[in-house]
């Protein structure tokens, strides 16, 4: 990382500045968490394992939760011992490369646990702050949907949406329905199911039906056009409805 300085917290680099002026000496930092969190310790260690080799010093990396593991608030999730002048300002990038990982980590196996009948797919490319965030966000997921299977016999993730992460799932491209865009092009629900079994005859089917406000009409419409693939189990329908209005046929009483 060439622009650690830029990215490092000011304190950080004085007391590297300090340290260096003084006299280095072997330090161990505990990594931790201030909640409860599933351990996913891949970025950071990368991170660590590649600055040492740029630095041309050795970091002893002790990962006390492995990977997928439950972690209570305030346990170590590793340790890191090595000089203090190499180490003191990595802070920085270390927890943004542990935090943000475990706690998606644990929300998405709370999430799978808590259905764990439904199988869900990863999209969070998009509501991601570049690609960085998108890796680490898809990597959390997956680690997050093992330790799901293995606590509570989960489905959990069976993919994301971009062919860049489908490797964390085991799957070699990106998985997806249909945007709002394509049903709009189309002119009805029903044609862009046409025009989707048209153009990918092998794909199992997953139907948006809310474009119209005829979720409902729309998906039966479509399921008296494709017969064949609702018996095959390969037709779905995705729900979209915003939050401004309610499914068709239902209002706020008839929702409760």
């Amino acid at each position: 990382m060439d622009d650690l300085g830029a990215r490092t917290d000011s304190y950080f680099l004085k007391s590297k500045a300090i340290v260096g002026h003084f006299g280095d000496r072997e330090a161990t930092y505990a990594v931790f968490m201030r909640r409860p969190v599933i351990s996913a310790p891949r970025f950071v260690i990368d991170f660590l394992e590649g600055m040492a080799t740029k630095r041309g010093v050795r970091f002893e990396i002790e990962v006390n939760h492995s990977e997928g593991s439950w972690v209570g608030a305030g346990e170590p999730i590793l340790y890191v011992t090595g000089p203090l002048f190499h180490i003191v300002d990595l802070e920085t990038v270390l927890l943004q490369k542990l935090g943000p990982a475990c706690v998606a980590a644990y929300n998405a196996s709370a999430m799978c646990a808590d259905l764990p009948k439904v199988a869900f797919l990863a999209m969070d490319a998009r509501h991601c702050a570049g690609a960085e965030m998108a890796e680490m966000m898809a990597y959390a997921a997956a680690v997050g949907s093992e330790h799901a299977k293995r606590v509570a016999g989960a489905v959990g993730f069976v993919g994301c949406a971009t062919e860049a992460t489908a490797h964390f799932f085991g799957q070699e491209k990106g998985m997806g329905t249909m945007p709002h865009a394509l049903i709009g092009y189309a002119g009805s629900t029903l044609r862009a199911a046409e025009m989707f079994h048209e153009t990918f005859p092998d794909e199992a089917l997953t139907v948006l039906v809310d474009y119209f406000g005829r979720e409902t009409s729309d998906a039966v419409e479509v399921c008296r056009r494709f017969p064949e693939l609702a018996a095959a189990g390969r037709l779905a329908f995705r729900l979209d409805t915003p939050g401004g209005r309610y499914c068709e046929g239902l209002d706020l009483a008839r929702s409760y």
